[in-house]
C-alpha cells in the first residue's frame, strides 16, 4: 500500500530557493511554494512581504522503510547545494536540519495562573527577528487560552521559538538574548532549550 507523507522546507538565504526547490522538485508528488511570514506567524501578506523561502511537498513510497530512505537521499542531495534549511515532517512534527547552529526555545506556562493581555502579541513578535547573533521563527499553536483569565487547570502546550545562528558561540547569545526578551514579557514563564538534532533517520 502507498503511504503519503507532507514535508516543509525553510532556509534562511531566500535567494536559494530555486537550488533547493529544483532538489524537491526530483522527488515530491505535489509542491507549493510559502513564504516563513506565512507559514510562521500566520500574518496577513502584502506583495513586498512575499519572500520565498519555504516549499511544502508531499512524498510517496511503498512503506516505511522505503520513505525513510527517499527522505534520507532528499537530505543528502540538499546537503550537496550547501544552504542552511530545516526540513519538517508535518504528520510527526519532527524537524530534521542540516542548520549546523540551531536549537528550540520552550516558553511553558507551568507557573502562570493568568495570562496578561497582550501576552501572545509580544511572543509572536520574538518568533520574526533579526539580531546581531541570528534569526528566530515560531508556530502559532493550534489552541491559545484567552488572556486575562484564570488558567489554573488548563493544561497548555509551550510557546515554541525555533533560534537559528552562523556559530555555537552566537547561538548561546541568542538562547540568553531571546530569553531575556521572552522574561520581559514575564517574568514568571518557565523556558527550556534544546538544540536541534543533526539530520539522521
Amino acid at each position: 500500500m502507498t503511504i503519503k507523507r507532507n514535508y516543509v522546507v525553510g532556509i534562511i538565504d531566500h535567494n536559494r530557493i530555486d537550488d533547493v526547490n529544483n532538489v524537491i522538485y526530483s522527488y515530491a508528488e505535489a509542491t507549493m511554494e510559502s513564504s516563513s511570514h506565512l507559514y510562521f506567524a500566520k500574518q496577513p501578506l502584502t506583495g513586498e512581504m512575499y519572500v520565498r523561502d519555504a516549499t511544502f511537498f508531499k512524498l510517496m513510497a511503498e512503506n516505511e522503510d522505503d520513505l525513510n530512505k527517499k527522505v534520507n537521499n532528499l537530505i543528502s542531495d540538499l546537503d550537496k547545494v550547501d544552504v542552511d534549511y530545516v526540513l519538517k515532517d508535518e504528520e510527526s512534527g519532527e524537524l530534521l536540519s542540516v542548520v549546523e547552529f540551531g536549537g528550540t526555545l520552550f516558553v511553558k506556562f507551568d507557573n502562570l495562573n493568568i495570562i496578561k493581555e497582550g501576552t501572545f502579541k509580544q511572543l509572536d513578535d520574538l518568533k520574526q527577528l533579526k539580531t546581531d547573533f541570528g534569526y528566530t521563527r515560531g508556530l502559532n499553536p493550534n489552541f491559545r487560552p484567552l488572556e486575562g483569565q484564570s488558567i489554573k487547570d488548563l493544561e497548555i502546550n509551550p510557546e515554541i521559538i525555533y533560534l537559528i545562528s552562523d556559530s555555537s558561540e552566537n547561538l548561546l547569545k541568542l538562547r540568553d538574548y531571546m530569553s531575556q526578551k521572552v522574561l520581559e514579557v514575564n517574568s514568571d514563564f518557565e523556558l527550556d532549550f534544546k538544540h536541534f538534532r543533526k539530520a539522521t533517520i
